[in-house]
């Protein structure tokens, strides 16, 4: 299947700064009630514990709600958790109905920690959170771009969409293969030329595995992208039949 490829025009999917506050959401002005307060939840894993953030539903009593599982950026620290949520999707998913849930977790050692890390948070969810299992989104950027595909693989059944912002799998693509009803969409920077290349390279591995993939290039953009959330949220959206 072939990887649909472009250079998005900045104003389709930039916006002119990262987006920190409401009021900057600029093409994503949204009329709605205030998006409810970030809460932290301590979750136990056989490691250790994991702090993860939340985002609920401006209407939380309509469920069940579809997700977003936010693998920051980084070292995925706490606070690198708060960058990630405010730039894309502290205000827009919770307006369209999500939960947005983001753990601190540093995405690389995920290749090592996924398959007991991942369940331990949807076990914490499935207590937690009224939403749907079949409506659940798994997001990352840079460093939890790959960390992405590391909690997909450990765990695939729980995912049925993947976007990277900017995302990349360096593995033996045989192993792609239990994505293949899944959709994949990878957003890289213009110039961010190094995660481009390996964008690419990971398009060619998903589409061997029969994966439907889509590769956007946002012009004049670096590694750090600022992109507009409303656009980002309807392609998920579009991807979880909503």
């Amino acid at each position: 299947m072939k990887a649909y490829r472009s250079s998005i025009p900045l104003a389709l999917l930039a916006l002119f700064t990262l987006a920190v506050t409401p009021a900057a959401c600029g093409d994503d002005a949204v009329v709605g009630p205030e998006p409810a307060p970030m809460e932290w939840f301590e979750v136990s894993w056989s490691g250790g514990t994991i702090q993860v953030a939340l985002l609920r539903p401006a209407d939380e009593t309509s469920g069940p709600h579809p997700v977003i599982f936010a693998l920051p950026w980084g070292a995925g620290s706490q606070e690198l958790v708060l960058t990630f949520m405010s730039s894309y999707w502290s205000r827009v998913p919770g307006l369209q109905g999500y939960y947005v849930v983001s753990p601190a977790v540093r995405g690389s050692d995920l290749e090592h920690t996924a398959d007991e890390v991942i369940p331990a948070i949807f076990d914490w969810m499935d207590q937690e959170l009224d939403y749907n299992p079949s409506q659940v989104a798994l997001v990352g950027a840079s460093n939890g771009g790959r960390g992405m595909f590391h909690a997909a693989l450990a765990d695939p059944d729980r995912f049925a969409t993947l976007m990277g912002l900017p995302g990349r799998y360096d593995g033996d693509a045989a192993a792609l293969s239990v994505l293949a009803e899944k959709p994949v969409w990878l957003i890289v920077g213009e110039l961010d030329t190094g995660w481009r290349t390996a964008s690419e390279a990971t398009i060619i591995a998903l589409e061997s595995q029969g994966v439907e993939t889509v590769l956007d290039v946002v012009g004049g953009q670096g590694h750090v992208m600022s992109l507009s959330a409303g656009v980002l949220v309807s392609g998920l959206n579009e991807a979880l039949g909503r």
